[in-house]
């Protein structure tokens, strides 16, 4: 359930990539239109053909985004964190949202409702490049999940998946770099689209092979020039 929290929501907004150059007046103006919300882990957003009529920036917390296959299968899109948005692509079409959103542990959002913004962005052009720029952002990602789910095992989507966060995390990938995953083996293992078992699997055979080595939720590299053969030279 839903409940109101009282945030300082232009600072939030100002911590989010999406605004975070906006003139002050801007900043003001989509403050006004947004209400900040604090929801609990488990909290469901939106499903599939609910009306988009909102989208959302994440002031604290974190959210997955997920579609469920047709056995039930849960295939995560993207894990959204603190400072970023998500359903903003959703809100041009007028149409229901495609995916589901479930906040991953209490998490603090700000809603911003999808008319007044539009007619915002319609006497903003700079704001709305910045949209657009975000937009294409969101799909590099869904091609990079299609590629990913189509084209590469889970070994490669693995070893991806790390280059990625060790550039994402401004880390020096050598021999000793320690990265953060994050998160549980069984969140990780729907973010890559196999099962848990089979994610273990894999991270016993890359230890196995001496290219990492698990500690608790972190992953130590041992042998970076591997992980990047590995990973398809990401990174």
């Amino acid at each position: 359930m839903l409940s109101f929290l009282s945030v300082n929501v232009p600072a939030a907004l100002r911590n989010c990539r999406l605004f975070a150059e906006l003139p002050d007046a801007d900043l003001r103006r989509i403050a006004g239109l947004a209400a900040s919300r604090r929801c609990p882990a488990g909290t469901v957003l939106f499903e599939p053909g609910d009306r988009a009529d909102r989208f959302y920036v994440v002031a604290a917390g974190r959210v997955k985004v997920f579609k469920l296959g047709a056995q039930g299968r849960e295939q995560i899109l993207h894990v959204v964190h603190t400072g970023e948005t998500f359903a903003e692509a959703a809100i041009f079409g007028g149409g229901p949202f495609p995916a589901a959103a479930e906040t991953l542990e209490e998490t603090t959002l700000i809603a911003v409702p999808s008319a007044p913004f539009l007619a915002l962005l319609r006497a903003n052009p700079d704001l709305t490049l910045r949209l657009l720029g975000g937009l294409s952002l969101w799909l590099r990602r869904l091609v990079d999940l299609v590629e990913d789910l189509s084209l590469r095992d889970v070994q490669t989507r693995l070893a991806g998946f790390l280059l990625r966060e060790a550039e994402s995390r401004s880390l020096d990938l050598r021999s000793g770099a320690r990265i953060p995953l994050g998160t549980t083996k069984s969140l990780l293992a729907r973010r890559l689209g196999t099962v848990s078992e089979t994610l273990s699997r894999t991270l016993f055979k890359l230890q196995k092979e001496g290219a990492i080595r698990v500690v608790g939720r972190d992953v130590l590299v041992l042998d970076p020039k591997r992980l990047r053969a590995l990973g398809g030279g990401v990174s």
